[in-house]
């Protein structure tokens, strides 16, 4: 499980970007005198770095899966999520530091982190195989409630 703070089917660049930045702000904890680190886990690492990428990818390595041509997943958005990382970081000053040690330093790192990311999610849900299909056939037939959705996901 990649542990991610989100029920997105439809996974973007640019709430993935919010999702590594919202996690990098802490908030003040009423109980106790320090700062603590809010609900989201801290994605700003190397491996929640790789975890929003695999996030990102996955409907492209589902589709791939199934079909020989891609027509609803876009490959581009994970690419885009790094640029738009870097961006942001630019522009928040208390992220800058911490992002620009987890982005890929070139064109051919990124290149091997995506196709790390897209490897790691092809696996991950062939070895969910069951847990997808049915999953897949409970939103294609339309009727089935978040409720039914989470059931399926947590094999009630």
């Amino acid at each position: 499980a990649l542990g991610l703070p989100c029920f997105a089917f439809q996974p973007n660049s640019l709430e993935g970007a919010a999702l590594v930045i919202d996690s990098m702000r802490e908030e003040s904890s009423a109980i106790e005198e320090c700062k603590i680190q809010g609900q989201l886990d801290y994605l700003a690492t190397d491996v929640g770095l790789l975890k929003v990428l695999m996030w990102l990818i996955a409907p492209v390595a589902m589709e791939s899966g199934k079909y020989p041509q891609l027509i609803s997943s876009d490959p581009r958005e994970a690419r885009v999520f790094l640029s738009r990382l870097n961006e942001k970081s630019n522009s928040i000053q208390f992220a800058k530091q911490a992002i620009e040690e987890i982005l890929p330093e070139d064109d051919a790192q990124s290149d091997d982190i995506l196709k790390w990311a897209l490897s790691e999610a092809d696996t991950l849900l062939r070895n969910n195989k069951k847990v997808v299909d049915n999953l897949s056939e409970a939103l294609a037939g339309g009727a089935a409630t978040i409720g039914d959705c989470v059931a399926i996901l947590e094999g009630w």
